[in-house]
């Protein structure tokens, strides 16, 4: 076996990996990404919209319940129209930046103890966060998508 010393680190207290920072205190969101999403000005275009959702859905492990806060955007989205920015969007955006300017960290699962599941379902998101405590309640995971047309009917 060969390695690149170039790439390779060794003894190191933090890095980044695959874009993500690993700290002894546990995984966390790259604050260069977490910076391009708060420094974003509001979208004006479809493509800027395109932008923002591409930037949340790389940092949505993060943010809990990302689907509901960004309903209003996909809609546009769906669209194809930037000319449907309203207030309500504006403010979801607001809350999305307060959100990720300071993202929870997360714990990497401690063999033995006991995960729990929590859910939130609403009538086309669905929302998924799974806890250890350790000994608080510390996030491992989160997940979120939006509900097609068919998985809404169940």
């Amino acid at each position: 076996m060969r390695l690149n010393p170039e790439k390779c680190v060794f003894g190191v207290p933090a890095g980044k990996f695959l874009g993500f920072m690993l700290t002894a205190r546990g995984i966390e969101a790259n604050p260069d990404k977490c910076a391009a999403i708060t420094e974003m000005r509001s979208p004006k275009n479809l493509t800027e919209i395109q932008r923002l959702i591409g930037r949340l859905t790389f940092l949505a492990r993060f943010l809990p319940r990302l689907t509901e806060k960004v309903r209003p955007i996909l809609k546009i989205m769906k669209k194809q129209t930037a000319e449907k920015w309203d207030g309500q969007c504006e403010a979801m955006f607001q809350e999305i930046k307060e959100l990720i300017s300071s993202p929870p960290i997360m714990t990497r699962p401690v063999e033995g103890l006991p995960l729990q599941l929590y859910l939130s379902v609403s009538d086309d998101t669905i929302s998924a966060a799974l806890i250890q405590e350790v000994p608080e309640q510390r996030p491992v995971y989160f997940i979120s998508r939006v509900l097609q047309s068919a998985e809404t009917r169940y």
